[in-house]
């Protein structure tokens, strides 16, 4: 089996990882943004900390990278590229650029399954609606400490699903068909592989819900630990921080309400629980805001903004909010 990785941030670096130590019969490509990251992975491989610990005790797997990495723009470069299985893009939505759909279709088969491991939502997707499509939603928490190192910061679950149609936007009465349809040889293999890699994963028949769950849990915590340059345990050091998460969540289940998504009732204590859970970590909002990079918040909190207006309704709290976070000084890095 063929399994490319579009993007070697954290996310890409771990999968990467972890599924290169299984010794299974299978082909990894790992495409880079730069030739310079490339270069650096195929000459010294990547450094893999399977804990923070790790990091410490300066115990680290070397995981060996052969030649099969490559910046994207080489993806042109020769016709013999045999299609990918599964393709697994974990580039930020601040990367989902025509030119990468472009890339990505050089890789893709009538067999092949996209499986995108984004945050946030999207609704300007431009690939092939043919193509065979799943959208992600992973807990596994991963830091790239250099661009060959990656620290597996935190344990979690991985859930996959099919769309009918791009980002979220599955109509409800096509679920029981692509449950009936079933799941692709690959997509079966590779959930086996993740397991054999010691990663949690799991199929859904309502991945939809997923996204939607992990979208207003993103818009709770990422621009808020962005804003006040916090982890993010320190959301719930004192009762006017809490006060603010509050505002966002209700008028994100307000939206949710007036558009017909489904949430359940433990989402706030799900947000808490998160906040506790991942008292130490660094945002990936706050992660760019420091390193001066674009952010995501447009396809999170906007993601809502764009919803309530779609839907005659306001969600000033996410509007504000996404106003505060692109007005900081952006300076693009690799």
């Amino acid at each position: 089996m063929i399994i490319d990785i579009f993007g070697a941030g954290s996310l890409g670096l771990l999968f990467y990882s972890k599924m290169a130590q299984t010794q299974e019969d299978i082909l990894l490509n790992l495409w880079t943004r730069t030739e310079a990251q490339a270069s650096l992975i195929r000459q010294e491989g990547i450094h893999y900390y399977p804990s923070a610990d790790a990091v410490a005790d300066l115990s680290s797997l070397s995981i060996p990278a052969s030649g099969n990495v490559y910046p994207v723009s080489h993806i042109y470069h020769t016709g013999d590229w045999r299609p990918a299985d599964v393709i697994l893009v974990t580039v930020k939505q601040t990367h989902m650029t025509p030119e990468l759909i472009e890339q990505l279709a050089e890789r893709v088969s009538e067999r092949t399954c996209i499986i995108y491991l984004q945050n946030g939502i999207r609704t300007d997707y431009t690939g092939d609606n043919k193509w065979q499509v799943y959208a992600g939603i992973t807990t596994e928490g991963a830091k790239k400490s250099a661009p060959n190192k990656v620290i597996h910061s935190g344990y979690g679950e991985t859930i996959i699903g099919q769309l009918t149609q791009p980002h979220g936007t599955v109509d409800r009465g096509d679920e029981s068909e692509v449950a009936a349809n079933g799941h692709s040889d690959a997509i079966i293999l590779l959930l086996n592989l993740w397991t054999k890699a010691g990663l949690s994963a799991s199929l859904s028949n309502n991945i939809e819900m997923a996204i939607y769950r992990k979208l207003i849990i993103n818009a709770v915590i990422n621009p808020l630990t962005a804003l006040w340059r916090i982890p993010n345990g320190e959301l719930l050091a004192s009762a006017e921080r809490i006060a603010v998460m509050r505002q966002l969540y209700e008028e994100a289940i307000h939206v949710y309400d007036k558009a017909d998504i489904e949430w359940s009732e433990s989402l706030w204590n799900d947000i808490l629980q998160v906040c506790r859970s991942t008292a130490s970590n660094t945002s990936s909002m706050l992660a760019d805001v420091q390193q001066g990079r674009r952010t995501e918040i447009r396809w999170i909190n906007g993601s809502i903004a764009e919803i309530a207006r779609r839907h005659q309704t306001i969600a000033p709290g996410h509007e504000w909010v996404c106003h505060l976070i692109e007005a900081m000084t952006i300076k693009e890095a690799d």
